[in-house]
């Protein structure tokens, strides 16, 4: 993953930094007062100057958090709605990428879940059950994940807690520790100053089972994450804010 690429002004800003402190520095000790002084000096003012420019530059004017968690919110709320509308009262499985790289999930209609899952329909009838299947609302974030820090899906267990932990803290800064284990065969996250934690009470006071049937693009991003890591489909089974922060429980289901 190349999260410490996506802003390279501000890194070339620091390198500046540092030129000019080690510049200036060297000036100071050498004490000659001598031309190359003043050249240390000049370029040590030169680089300061730049990198503070560079900085100004790199500066993005951030949404108000409160602002942003409430972007998601009507959107899962809608599609729960009209999930539970037609009558599907299952919770959402979430597929690892199919041969063509697509994201899917599958909402059941009652407690029989069909064993095969076609993408060209969005309503789907088999002799096992029915179920709803849709892109899952994190597809765009995970696509941009892939595409702009490279990120890819490692399959041992471990590796896929630290990656699930990193894309949290620092792909996308969206709190401000992620604890992330596994819980005998239960992926547990615990997420602190959660930044868009708002947002979660909102849906849940909607409705609980929003978090569950379809999942907002956080916690379903974990969990098709999650799910290609383990090979297998996996589910939210609990998403319970606690404080500023969020419980989290992904399930693999066989």
């Amino acid at each position: 993953m190349k999260f410490s690429e996506m802003n390279t002004t501000f890194q070339a800003a620091i390198v500046l930094l540092l030129a000019a402190v080690a510049a200036l520095l060297l000036a100071a000790l050498s004490n000659r007062g001598d031309l190359t002084t003043a050249m240390l000096v000049l370029a040590g003012f030169g680089c300061f100057v730049t990198a503070i420019f560079l900085l100004a530059l790199s500066k993005r004017e951030s949404l108000d958090p409160d602002v942003t968690a409430l972007l998601p919110v009507q959107g899962t709320i809608a599609v729960a709605t009209l999930v539970a509308d037609l009558g599907v009262q299952g919770d959402a499985l979430f597929f690892p990428p199919d041969e063509e790289g697509r994201v899917l999930e599958m909402i059941p209609a009652g407690s029989k879940v069909p064993s095969v899952v076609l993408p060209s329909s969005s309503y789907c009838m088999t002799p096992e059950g029915d179920a709803v299947v849709i892109t899952p609302l994190c597809a765009p974030l995970l696509s941009h994940l892939r595409t702009h820090a490279s990120f890819e899906v490692p399959d041992e267990k471990d590796h896929l807690c630290e990656a699930i932990s990193e894309v949290i803290e620092d792909g996308l800064g969206l709190a401000g520790s992620a604890s992330v284990q596994f819980d005998g065969e239960n992926l547990v996250l615990d997420l602190t100053d959660f930044a868009l934690i708002e947002g979660c009470r909102r849906v849940r006071a909607a409705s609980p089972k929003c978090c569950t049937m379809v999942g907002c693009p956080v916690c379903g991003l974990i969990a098709c994450i999650a799910a290609e890591g383990l090979g297998q489909s996996c589910k939210i089974a609990s998403a319970m804010p606690a404080g500023d922060g969020l419980h989290l429980i992904i399930v693999p289901v066989a």
